[in-house]
């Protein structure tokens, strides 16, 4: 981009307010032979510190340069204009009066400490050693002057060997906004010399973050930011086909208002890593209605072709508690979570449940039908399919029928059993064949429908059951929880899961609770190693089937050597009487 002052600036505005920044010919001693104008001149770039190429030495002699923009709307002639050079407190100065060389309106213009005759090519006019040399550490400071009356001044601080300062490119050069720190930025992408980057002569090409702000269409302005609510997770594809998962999985945000992305990250509640931010200086803009993709990669040649707001680095098909969400700083704006997928199928939200509340429900989200690359289904950046069949809150599928879901009381739903350790040491056993049961010990049936699951007694982390269908436990009857309803899978549980999970059960130490919303229903827990031998189940002993005898982990015993079932030698009774002595 080349910027010209009838766009950025009104000479005759900038007359009226500064009268005393005009200088000319008949001004003091060193006075200019052109007039200036406060802003006429703008410094753009410093480069302070050079780097030696590899295995190379050398000095920052001839090589430290900075950079000055001709702000005006005419051709100016550099004679007579004083630079000046200091510490950023304007002590120990040193001075060079610039012979008479002419810019043109809109150029960039190079001033470096070589001699006349050995300039690089880079730089274009040579000040010798006049100005002493730039600082590496605390910074400088140059000014641009007329002789008493400055034309402009920058400092420069926050230097790095081999990266020149720069003036941000997303606004046009002024030498007001250049006073401020912000408004530069290191640059990193273009090498003008080996190991030495910065662009001189030429348009910057880095635009600081700054907190709070990012620039649209050149302007700097206050970012919108999200709140809980404005952005809703809508549509997520954890098994692409048509490319490799690692750069084609993405997932898909509606802006229920207008919002920025900048600063938003995509997380998963379930790793340590941190989220992956949006730190774009450009505006990341969403109008309210519109679709952004983050993918785990931004390229269209290798993702599948999706056009992207933002990336993330983490896979969306973890072997275990598969979430995701989106934050802005320490907020959860919105998460996500899911107990399978379906290769080369997105899962897809109803379009009558976008809502930070309405994807809390995996019922309300189903496997995309319309194709979107070569086999892969899904709607990216589209308004999602409306899913066949969404059960209403509050209620559940008995066989095609609706009814409301009938919750357990706070007694009658008992946990009598846990296999926390599955037999085996090879990678993924626990995470396949661990499960719990619960017992029925009322008089009448319940749904498991909608209770909440956690496996801590301290954390915050829930896992809500969220199927369509019915899952009804009779009186006296049994319910079983398990990592997957595929006896291949499982381990060979010989009887129906009931509910699938994702998070794991400790070894050494765990926990399981089950809640109604807020009200604990039941819970057991084991303090240590003894209480989860290797392929054992933990059974609650038939004579204290209630929810305060399991709260004592001394009334569960190990299964029998006889209770074997599968083919991974796992014992237990699962989903049938417990036995154990």
């Amino acid at each position: 981009m080349t910027y010209r002052s009838g766009v950025i600036r009104l000479a005759w505005l900038a007359a009226l307010l500064a009268p005393l920044a005009a200088c000319g010919p008949d001004d003091s001693t060193g006075a200019c032979k052109d007039d200036f104008v406060a802003g006429d001149l703008v410094v753009t770039e410093v480069f302070a510190d050079y780097a030696a190429p590899a295995g190379g030495t050398g000095t920052d002699d001839g090589k430290e340069w900075f950079e000055i923009y001709n702000n005006s709307d005419r051709p100016v002639s550099l004679k007579g204009v004083t630079v000046v050079h200091s510490k950023i407190d304007g002590s120990k100065p040193a001075s060079h009066t610039i012979d008479d060389v002419t810019i043109a309106p809109g150029q960039f213009f190079t001033l470096g400490n070589a001699t006349q005759d050995l300039l690089p090519a880079y730089i274009d006019y040579g000040f010798s050693a006049d100005l002493g040399d730039f600082y590496n550490t605390g910074g400088g400071k140059l000014a641009l002057k007329c002789g008493d009356q400055e034309i402009d001044s920058a400092v420069y601080e926050a230097v790095r060997s081999g990266h020149a300062r720069q003036f941000t490119s997303a606004s046009p050069p002024d030498y007001t906004l250049n006073d401020d720190q912000v408004n530069w930025c290191e640059a990193k992408d273009s090498e003008f010399e080996t190991n030495n980057f910065g662009t001189p002569g030429t348009d910057n090409d880095c635009a600081p973050v700054v907190s709070g702000l990012c620039a649209d269409a050149g302007v700097m302005r206050a970012t919108i930011a999200p709140t809980v609510g404005s952005l809703v997770i809508t549509e997520f594809m954890p098994k692409p086909t048509d490319v490799s998962a690692t750069v084609g999985q993405w997932l898909e945000v509606k802006a229920i208002t207008d919002v920025d992305l900048n600063g938003v990250g995509v997380d998963r509640a379930n790793d340590t890593a941190g989220a992956s931010v949006v730190t774009s200086p450009e505006c990341v803009h969403l109008s309210a209605g519109e679709y952004g993709i983050f993918a785990r990669s931004s390229d269209t040649s290798m993702n599948g072709g999706l056009t992207t707001i933002g990336t993330f680095s983490f896979s969306l098909n973890p072997t275990a508690n598969a979430d995701v969400q989106l934050v802005y700083g320490a907020t959860v704006l919105d998460a996500v979570t899911w107990a399978a997928s379906t290769s080369a199928r997105s899962k897809n939200l109803d379009p009558d449940f976008e809502t930070t509340s309405g994807n809390d429900d995996q019922a309300a989200f189903c496997d995309s039908q319309t194709i979107y690359g070569t086999a892969d289904r899904g709607s990216p950046g589209e308004a999602n399919e409306q899913c066949a069949a969404v059960t209403p809150p509050g209620m559940c599928d008995d066989n095609g029928t609706l009814r409301a879901i009938r919750k357990p009381t706070g007694t009658n739903l008992v946990i009598t059993e846990v296999l926390a350790n599955p037999a085996g040491t090879a990678t993924g056993v626990d995470a396949a064949q661990e499960w719990f049961e619960i017992k029925n010990v009322g008089s009448t049936d319940f749904d498991l429908n909608g209770l909440i699951l956690k496996n801590s007694l301290t954390s915050t982390t829930t896992y809500p059951i969220q199927v369509s269908a019915c899952k009804n436990i009779a009186a006296g009857a049994y319910g079983l929880f398990a990592h997957h309803t595929d006896p291949t899978l499982n381990g060979g549980l010989p009887n129906s899961v009931d509910i699938t999970f994702t998070f794991s059960l400790g070894n050494s130490t765990g926990a399981i609770q089950i809640l109604d919303g807020l009200t604990l229903l039941d819970s057991i827990s084991w303090p240590t190693a003894t209480y989860a031998p290797d392929g054992k189940s933990r059974q609650l002993q038939p004579a204290m089937t209630d929810t305060v005898s399991n709260d004592n982990h001394l009334n569960f015993c190990s299964s029998l050597a006889t209770q074997i079932y599968g083919t991974a030698a796992n014992v237990g009774t699962p989903k049938a009487v417990n036995v154990c002595m």
